[in-house]
C-alpha cells in the first residue's frame, strides 16, 4: 500500500494562490518519504517552483491506493493490509475445514453423540480434494473425533460439495 498526497485547494489557495497550479502538479509528484511526517501530524517544508512553502497536515488531502491482491484500511495513523492472494496451501486448508463441517454434519443426521468415536471413509475423483483431506488427515481427524481416515477407490457414502468439488463421504460409528 502506499499514499497518496494530493492538495487540499481551500486551504492552500489563501495562502499560496500564485503557487496553487504548480502545487496542484508537484505535491503528487513528490516523494512520500518527505511529506510522510504529515500523516503525524506534524509540519513539512517543501520548496515548490524555487520558493519555500509550509505545508500542514490540514493543506493536504492523503489517501491510501492499496496494491492488487491486497485489502487495506487506514485510521488516526493505524493501518492495516491483508493479503488477499490465495496460496496453494491455503487452497488446501479451505477444502480440508470444508470437508470437516460436512464430516461434522453427517455425525448430527446420524444422530451421533458428541463424543462418539467415528471412522471416516472418502471417494475425491480430483487430486486436489484427496491431497487436501490426506495433508490435513490428523486435523479432520482431531476435530471430528474420527478413529481412521481411509480413502475409498469407489465412490462411498454420501456425495456432498467440498469447496467447488465432489467428495464422497461416509461415516460410522467406530466398534
Amino acid at each position: 500500500m502506499h499514499y497518496l498526497y494530493k492538495p487540499n485547494l481551500k486551504t492552500l489557495g489563501p495562502k499560496y494562490g500564485k503557487l496553487l497550479n504548480a502545487l496542484r502538479t508537484d505535491l503528487p509528484q513528490m516523494d512520500g518519504k518527505l511529506l510522510a511526517p504529515l500523516r503525524r501530524g506534524e509540519t513539512v517544508e517543501v520548496t515548490i517552483q524555487g520558493e519555500p512553502v509550509t505545508l500542514e497536515p490540514a493543506d493536504v488531502l492523503i489517501s491510501t491506493e492499496r496494491a492488487s491482491d491486497w485489502v487495506s484500511a487506514d485510521d488516526s495513523g493505524v493501518q492495516i493490509a491483508l493479503s488477499t492472494t490465495m496460496t496453494p496451501e491455503l487452497i488446501q486448508e479451505g477444502i480440508a475445514r470444508d470437508f470437516i463441517r460436512q464430516v461434522q454434519q453427517m455425525r448430527k443426521d446420524h444422530n451421533l453423540e458428541i463424543q462418539d468415536r467415528i471412522a471416516i471413509s472418502f471417494h475425491a475423483a480430483d487430486a486436489d480434494s484427496r491431497t487436501a483431506v490426506e495433508s490435513w488427515s490428523e486435523t479432520i481427524k482431531g476435530e471430528t473425533l474420527a478413529d481412521g481416515l481411509q480413502f475409498s477407490g469407489q465412490p462411498v457414502g454420501k456425495e456432498v460439495n467440498v469447496g467447488a468439488k465432489t467428495v464422497w463421504v461416509e461415516v460410522k460409528k467406530s466398534g
